[in-house]
């Protein structure tokens, strides 16, 4: 594999989780050795990755070769196809690393018929990258991971409430990132009652997630610090017509029926490419159980809390016959200061 394809790659993995809706998507362009292009989709409606690169190059992208870690487009969104600018610019070969399995297109037999020479060069870091969004593109709902913090017991908290701190500050830490790679964060009305929290990104230029509450009641105290908080939007999902709230950081959504699936197809349409959960029990496990789910990473603390199982992260009204428990992989694992973070994802 190129170390030119490489850097591309890289680029995609650096912008993934501010594009939205979008792939994250990076380039690169090369001629007689030297880079001298290079290009990264930043965000939903701004230049795609190869015009950046092309951009950069100018006129030295004449009989270079561009390297793209997708495939370029050809279609008309709120960016000119990608194709037409490859053309425009003189480039003599194209190198990428993943199909777009969610588009029909004639890029290739486009860009041949130009003259120029293409080549699919597949790169398993680049599939792994695009493949949570291709099925969020096709299903028009948003990559949807689940975060748990809990004791060896599967506790998020004692019987009396008790849940600062279970995993350590560390584990926070590693959770600020997670939200800085996610457009927004989900949570229930419960959490926000009982935890008070923010929900912001606290790292060094971290970007901020919107922070999305699920309420069917529309119970909720407008003086809590998270409603104060202007670092970024708030949304609201309720069945409540009467919940109101005149700040500009705030929007309330009213739905008929607070069902999962229309909140995510919701949030898609609204530019939510990435979700985290990051709730209770109550909703955690709402979304467990959806179809949607993509990954559950699961922060556990050495410890036993034993109790009732008033707070285990996953609950279901019915007992689960074990033929029939959900099955998952462990994809990655790591130690975080005692605590273990583990990778899952539905098998």
């Amino acid at each position: 594999m190129s170390r030119f394809m490489n850097y591309a790659i890289q680029l995609a993995q650096m912008v993934n989780g501010q594009t939205g809706i979008n792939p994250p998507v990076g380039s690169v362009v090369v001629k007689e050795g030297r880079i001298v292009g290079l290009g990264a989709h930043l965000m939903k409606g701004d230049k795609h990755a190869e015009v950046q690169a092309l951009d950069m190059a100018g006129i030295q992208a004449e009989g270079a070769t561009i390297y793209v870690s997708l495939e370029p487009c050809t279609h008309h969104g709120s960016t000119h196809p990608c194709v037409n600018k490859i053309i425009e610019f003189g480039i003599k070969k194209v190198i990428y690393a993943v199909k777009d399995t969610t588009l029909v297109t004639k890029g290739d037999d486009i860009l041949k018929e130009a003259g120029i020479d293409v080549e699919f060069q597949f790169n398993e870091a680049a599939a792994d990258l695009y493949k949570d969004f291709f099925t969020a593109k096709r299903n028009q709902i948003p990559e949807l991971t689940v975060k748990v913090s809990s004791s060896l017991d599967g506790k998020q908290a004692t019987d009396f409430d008790e849940s600062k701190w279970i995993t350590n500050k560390q584990v926070k830490e590693d959770v600020y990132k997670l939200r800085h790679e996610h457009d927004a964060v989900l949570t229930g009305r419960r959490t926000v009652e009982a935890d008070n929290p923010l929900y912001t990104t606290r790292v060094p230029d971290g970007k901020h997630p919107i922070r999305i509450i699920l309420t069917k009641s529309g119970e909720l105290d407008f003086e809590q610090q998270l409603f104060k908080d202007t670092a970024s939007e708030i949304w609201i999902y309720t069945e409540n017509k009467k919940l109101k709230n005149d700040e500009n950081h705030i929007k309330v959504i009213y739905m008929k029926d607070c069902d999962t699936t229309e909140i995510l197809k919701d949030l898609y349409q609204r530019g939510i490419g990435k979700l985290l959960v990051e709730t209770g029990p109550s909703t955690t496990s709402q979304f467990l159980q959806s179809h949607h789910l993509d990954e559950l990473i699961l922060y556990l603390a050495p410890k036993l809390i034993g109790g009732s199982g008033k707070h285990q992260f996953f609950k279901t009204d019915e007992v689960i016959d074990l033929p029939e428990a959900t099955q998952f992989e462990i994809v990655d694992s790591k130690l975080i200061n005692q605590n273990i973070k583990l990778k899952l994802r539905k098998k």
